[in-house]
């Protein structure tokens, strides 16, 4: 079963908390959520035409559909930065909370 952006929320607000400044690049983030998270054969798959898995696209999509309800963007967890996300005040209470 692949995984699904919802699924990746908290996996990303962890590995930006625990990043010295609270921020990483979108290839930083994609690194260390694939240690983090279970992933299936079909999240390893190859892209067609690309040179990266389904599950790189998936965490892209999190920047590309940011105005989603549920999104971390949507939600105020996360920021946008060059090349990357940032986790916001409101991310570091969510961690807290859950």
């Amino acid at each position: 079963m692949m995984v699904h952006e919802n699924e990746l929320t908290r996996p990303v607000l962890e590995v930006l908390n625990e990043s010295l400044l609270g921020e990483l690049t979108t290839t930083e983030i994609r690194r260390a959520v694939k240690e983090r998270v279970a992933l299936s054969v079909e999240d390893l798959a190859p892209l067609q035409n690309r040179s990266d898995q389904k599950i790189d696209q998936v965490i892209r999509n999190l920047k590309c559909h940011r105005k989603t309800p549920g999104n971390p963007f949507c939600e105020g967890f996360i920021e946008d930065v060059p090349r990357g996300f940032r986790i916001t005040e409101r991310g570091r209470a969510y961690l807290k909370r859950n």
